[in-house]
């Protein structure tokens, strides 16, 4: 299932309210199995939330008949601070408190926020090189126990971390320069720092799992002036376009 189609109607389109398939009676089942499959499968990304802002009056009303997609979907936007209108943010907070699941959900999300506040707080080192035996769930561990708002530097080099631990990363986004040589780092990871990453200038992805899939991400970083992908399954032509 394809989860927005440019310039065309999409499933979400026809399905939401307004949409042909939506009537008077309508309880938006099938939008929320809709958005269920596309959240719970990739689509929980900043990208995908900020191209169904147009789809807000339907998720709000859906939503404050306590819709669980809906909920979650709402969540997410908060969340990842993929709302576009300012104006839509206090919307949404009020009809995720309208009803008692929704309060709980919204409750974890401003739990959320507040952890991320207290990592990015000033203070902590500059740079940091983590120990090989060094995992994701290390790393998540290590960004829970302090503040890291000075932190541009980070050399995961030889750790044994993989594509998940950019969940963690993109909570540092004063990231500068990231070293990934050797770990089985890849193209779902790169395309997620991708979004969230936006002063990153050095980025080493020597003998990782990095394949063609991921220069279209690489384009994306534009502040990218050192870039590394000495044996991966790059291949030259690539490379060259990328150029």
């Amino acid at each position: 299932m394809l989860a927005i189609r440019e310039n065309q109607k999409g499933w979400l389109d026809i399905f939401c309210l307004g949409g042909i398939f939506c009537d008077d009676d309508d309880d938006g089942e099938m939008l929320s199995l809709t958005l269920s499959t596309l959240i719970s499968c990739c689509c929980r990304r900043k990208r995908f939330l900020l191209n169904i802002n147009k789809l807000i009056s339907s998720l709000l009303l859906h939503a404050s008949r306590e819709n669980q997609s809906c909920i979650d979907t709402l969540c997410a936007m908060i969340e990842l601070n993929a709302v576009e209108n300012p104006t839509h943010v206090l919307e949404i907070i009020l009809a995720l408190q309208s009803t008692p699941s929704g309060l709980e959900k919204y409750a974890n999300v401003c739990e959320k926020q507040r952890a991320l506040e207290r990592i990015r707080q000033n203070g902590g080192p500059r740079e940091l090189a983590l120990s090989s035996r060094f995992t994701d769930s290390h790393l998540e561990i290590l960004l829970s126990e302090g503040s890291f708002g000075y932190l541009e530097c980070l050399n995961l080099a030889f750790t044994k971390v993989t594509s998940a631990c950019a969940e963690h990363l993109i909570k540092l986004p004063g990231l500068k320069n990231l070293n990934f040589w050797s770990t089985r780092f890849g193209d779902a990871g790169l395309d997620l720092l991708s979004e969230h990453l936006h002063r990153l200038e050095v980025l080493n992805l020597c003998e990782t799992s990095i394949t063609n899939k991921c220069l279209t991400y690489l384009a994306n970083m534009k502040t990218l002036r050192k870039l590394n992908l000495t044996s991966t399954n790059t291949s030259l032509s690539a490379i060259i376009a990328l150029k």
